[in-house]
């Protein structure tokens, strides 16, 4: 059983791919492994397992990073005996431009061997303005929290201007991602970011591809359920606040086993927050040690990423944000997507949002409209 997930990027594809990975390989209906090898067209590496006593693939990395379509397809098909789950970037295929025949040819292969899943955003202006925040960070995802300390705090403090260019480069990539997916592809099942995400398990529990297969759910892989798992995922990275909380008395636990930086972080969420990751710590900080070694075994190219920024961050993040709004609407109007009424579509989405993430909001994050 193959899955590929189609993506512009910023639409969730990376965390989609690993969970399905995880599922899959914790489900006894599914023949293991089931390997991750993220983007296809990073190329393929084939290698011996003895864990598994057969030829496995793996993400190509530099080292294999020109193969060419044939290459890939070749090696996709040499190795029936365990399933991939992997994606396909549109502008890692515009920056390859690979002759349209080969192209073509792999696209047919996949149509015919893999369940797609094409990933959509509703809000296609948030999309655009991730990758404005990406071009001051210049990284993609966070999978540790530490990562996410290096990478992105940054624009927190010294806010940044999109330039109207970048914005609608973005803007105009996701509208070819859209053609290119819908033309080429036989999509089986569309994940849109804004609906799915938040409810994950329930959309790879009704995949057609699953229809005969007990998948497990989240909870009874790692002792809670995935959107409490994933909430503290990022509440243990959350530079976002600003605000001083007391730190609730059972704080002994933290201190002992983990970084300075994480405590840290914690002291400043509220204290309904700061409860939830007590209560969830334990089932929580040992399942990374599970999926650090899917990723040690080569099953996982990475771990599952952190959700960066909400949209109310992203509107404290960047300077010129009511001018990129702006823009926006100016370009939906030629083609055809939908505009933002006004601001308090805006503030209704991102309160939306938070709620998802926040038992109590923030007061930093509540009180920015």
């Amino acid at each position: 059983m193959n899955i590929l997930v189609l993506t512009p990027d910023r639409v969730g594809s990376s965390l989609l791919q690993r969970v399905l990975t995880v599922y899959m390989n914790n489900s006894n209906d599914v023949p293991k492994p089931v390997v991750n090898v993220h983007e296809l067209c990073n190329g393929l590496e084939e290698y011996y397992s003895d864990e598994y006593d057969e030829t496995l693939l793996a993400d190509g990395g530099e080292d294999n990073r020109w193969q060419t379509l044939l290459d890939i397809k070749e090696r996709l098909s040499k190795v029936p005996h365990h399933s991939i789950v992997c994606r396909l970037a549109h502008y890692h295929i515009l920056r390859r431009n690979d002759p349209v025949h080969e192209q073509m040819n792999l696209y047919d292969y996949l149509n015919e061997n893999f369940f797609i899943i094409g990933c959509r955003r509703k809000s296609i202006f948030e999309y655009a303005l991730s990758w404005g925040i990406i071009s001051s960070s210049k990284r993609l995802n966070a999978y540790t929290p530490q990562q996410k300390f290096d990478h992105w705090s940054s624009p927190y403090k010294n806010p940044i201007s999109i330039p109207k260019e970048n914005l609608i480069k973005s803007l105009d990539a996701y509208d070819a991602y859209i053609k290119w997916a819908d033309t080429y592809f036989h999509i089986n099942k569309y994940y849109t970011y804004e609906d799915d995400m938040p409810n994950i398990e329930s959309f790879v529990h009704t995949l057609e591809c699953f229809n005969n297969i007990n998948l497990p759910k989240w909870e009874d892989i790692y002792g809670m359920n995935f959107q409490d798992w994933n909430k503290c995922h990022r509440l243990v990275s959350d530079i976002g606040l600003t605000q001083e909380t007391k730190y609730i008395e059972d704080s002994s636990s933290y201190e002992k086993s983990l970084p300075s930086t994480i405590v840290d972080v914690i002291e400043r969420l509220p204290l309904s927050e700061q409860k939830f990751v007590i209560e969830n710590q334990e089932n929580y900080f040992k399942s990374h040690k599970d999926i650090q070694q899917m990723v040690d075994d080569k099953i996982l190219v990475q771990g599952i990423p952190i959700k960066l920024q909400t949209l109310i961050e992203k509107k404290l993040m960047i300077k010129n944000f009511n001018e990129c709004a702006i823009i926006y609407n100016e370009w939906a109007e030629q083609k055809g997507y939908d505009v933002i009424k006004d601001n308090d579509e805006i503030i209704q989405q991102a309160t939306s949002e938070l709620k998802h993430w926040y038992q109590e909001i923030p007061n930093n994050l509540l009180s920015d409209k």
